[in-house]
């Protein structure tokens, strides 16, 4: 549960990725952002790996990541050799038989709405300069209609959902007696009567 933008697309050409990188980090200066470059070579072959909680190995991904805000996640734009976006962690579990998912998304649920206009504003402006064929869903509906009031009563209405469901978690016994399993029971059976 929570509002969050996904994106995906392509860069216009992939001889604009050095240019795209250099103009976000520039942009991410000016707002204050804290961001993260990665400067992997993207024509060598992945052999990325989760091990012991931590990435191992080569990952074909170069780009950019900002810290827009404390309570939003990362906003990344890691590019494949075709200079498309992938989400990283996609690349690192991918099985060379899965399907090749391009696109990432970053949660802003937890964010003030000032937060989530603004990262639309970043997609829109990468849009019209750097990825023609950006696509974005944006489950706050600001990039469809440019909405504030619609967008703040969203951030509202899903607030105040999760808030009665931590209410109702917060009221529930836990017995000395209970398992994992009987106490995911209870909590899906107490979801469940909630959601009727």
């Amino acid at each position: 549960m929570g509002i969050t933008i996904h994106y995906g697309g392509k860069l216009n050409s992939i001889n604009q990725l050095e240019d795209f990188r250099y103009e976000i980090k520039d942009i991410a200066k000016d707002m204050g952002w804290q961001y993260n470059l990665l400067d992997n070579d993207i024509n060598e072959p992945n052999t990325s790996r989760f091990e012991n909680g931590t990435i191992v190995g080569h990952i074909p991904l170069r780009g950019i990541a900002l810290e827009i805000h404390e309570d939003v996640e990362p906003l990344s734009f890691y590019f494949d050799k075709d200079g498309t976006i992938q989400n990283i962690l996609s690349v690192v579990f991918r099985d060379d038989d899965q399907l090749n998912v391009s696109s990432d998304f970053v949660k802003t649920q937890f964010a003030p709405v000032a937060v989530h206009i603004t990262i639309i504003k970043l997609l829109r402006y990468i849009k019209s300069k750097y990825i023609f064929n950006l696509n974005v869903t944006d489950e706050g509906e600001y990039w469809e209609t440019n909405d504030s009031i619609k967008l703040q009563e969203k951030f509202n209405f899903l607030s105040d959902k999760i808030n009665e469901i931590g209410d109702l978690l917060d009221n529930t016994e836990v017995k000395e007696t209970d398992t994992l399993e009987t106490m995911a029971d209870r909590i899906e059976s107490i979801l469940k009567k909630y959601f009727k």
